[in-house]
């Protein structure tokens, strides 16, 4: 029989490879994924934070002299909503584009308490440790999950907080992938795939299931075919942004001055569980 872990390598595997045959075909790197989506990403999430459901659940555990420790931070926008409720923020975050963001915005909001460590997780200080941990949307790409949480639920003292989608936002852009690629992407694990990886890890977590409007949005139809020709693996020539621009004009929909992906929410779930230095883990 297959384990959790076996399934999870196989879906992980399967996109990786589809993936990375598209970028060679590009003469492009995943490694230059987020350097390349950084603005857009900041901007779709910058006034996000405070509302979200994931930190709205964080928040009841939040207190002035914890400290927390958000691992893949992005531009911030946990790290940016907790800072002021807490003593520190330590936000690690291996792309410098994203972190750049993070920084900027923690200058003009006058933020002083966020701690910026630019490195993957798996390279992080292993002394680093924090009341609370949180890690929201990172997992989808690691292979080797089992120690990246062993890793996460060692450096929370009180709670490890994941966010995992069940809904894959490939799933709203789908029409899009296969009019151009011809075929299906495969879909990266779900937070219930994580769910039987730390069930077979002895782990037995707290789950909420949330709902959030999705967030697809861009404010021209340019800047729309400028983000999806990244998002969608895409060769940036002139062909295929007006391919792209044609498809774009009939497909996404006018909402309130921007326009939209089509799709109303996201289903994702919070996975929550005691750290290693928690009495009650």
């Amino acid at each position: 029989m297959e384990s959790a872990l076996e399934r999870w390598y196989a879906l992980h595997d399967a996109r990786a490879q589809q993936m990375e045959a598209i970028y060679a075909r590009l003469g492009r790197s995943s490694a230059q994924f987020w350097d390349r989506r950084a603005r857009f990403y900041h901007r779709s999430t910058r006034e996000r934070g405070v509302r979200d459901p994931f930190f709205l659940r964080i928040r009841q555990e939040l207190e002035p002299t914890l400290t927390v420790l958000d691992v893949g931070a992005g531009t911030g926008r946990f790290a940016l909503a907790a800072a002021p409720l807490v003593q520190t923020v330590y936000a690690v975050e291996p792309n410098a584009a994203m972190l750049g963001y993070l920084r900027q915005e923690a200058a003009e909001r006058a933020v002083n308490n966020i701690v910026t460590i630019q490195s993957t997780w798996e390279a992080a200080p292993a002394e680093l440790q924090a009341d609370i941990v949180l890690c929201s949307h990172v997992l989808y790409p690691i292979r080797e999950v089992v120690p990246f949480v062993e890793k996460l639920r060692a450096a929370a003292r009180r709670t490890c907080y994941i966010y995992m989608r069940a809904t894959h936002l490939d799933e709203f852009t789908a029409p899009v992938w296969r009019h151009f690629h011809g075929r299906e992407l495969a879909r990266s694990p779900a937070y219930i795939h994580l769910l039987d990886v730390l069930f077979e890890m002895g782990i037995y977590a707290n789950v909420e299931i949330v709902r959030t409007p999705l967030s697809l949005r861009y404010p021209s139809l340019d800047e729309a075919v400028d983000e999806l020709l990244e998002q969608l693996l895409l060769p940036d020539d002139e062909a295929t942004r007006r391919e792209l621009h044609a498809f774009l004009e009939g497909w996404l929909v006018p909402d309130g001055g921007e326009l939209a992906v089509p799709g109303k929410e996201v289903v994702s779930a919070i996975v929550w569980f005691p750290g290693t230095s928690n009495p009650d883990s």
